[in-house]
């Protein structure tokens, strides 16, 4: 099975959602063809972090979560996880499609993480351990 995977570290106050969409669509031919799609978006220091650490409240106030987590799953046969230890961790995962899992481990503080997967069968793993944030897409076809 052939897999593709492309990781892009967010640049502060430079990068939006629409860019990384942006880059998804502009993949080359034989990506299009894969099983599937990742785009992880990974804090590289410490600015980075409560940059996006600041989109994930912003999107946590929006959406009122109010839990350091938040799970939420439409479809059929999805596992989702979330481990927290520690004080100011933000998890958020979404699943829509069918048969995916999430694992989201969070220790020490001021950890953010979201986790989107569509399709079905994608698998996601994660693990932060202090002052770390990300956001990860999966498309699964």
């Amino acid at each position: 099975m052939f897999r593709f995977s492309r990781t892009v570290a967010a640049k502060p106050a430079r990068f939006s959602v629409l860019a990384a969409f942006a880059m998804a669509l502009s993949l080359p031919a034989s990506a299009l063809d894969a099983k599937s799609l990742s785009l992880a978006i990974n804090a590289r220091n410490a600015d980075e972090a409560r940059a996006l650490n600041t989109a994930i409240t912003l999107y946590s106030i929006h959406r009122d979560i109010r839990a350091g987590a938040d799970v939420r799953q439409v479809g059929h046969n999805h596992a989702a996880r979330v481990h927290q230890s520690g004080g100011g961790n933000q998890g958020i995962i979404r699943q829509r499609g069918q048969g995916h899992s999430a694992n989201l481990s969070q220790q020490g503080r001021n950890n953010g993480q979201v986790i989107l997967q569509y399709g079905n069968g994608a698998h996601a793993d994660v693990h932060q351990t202090g002052g770390q944030a990300g956001i990860l897409i999966q498309f699964a076809p």
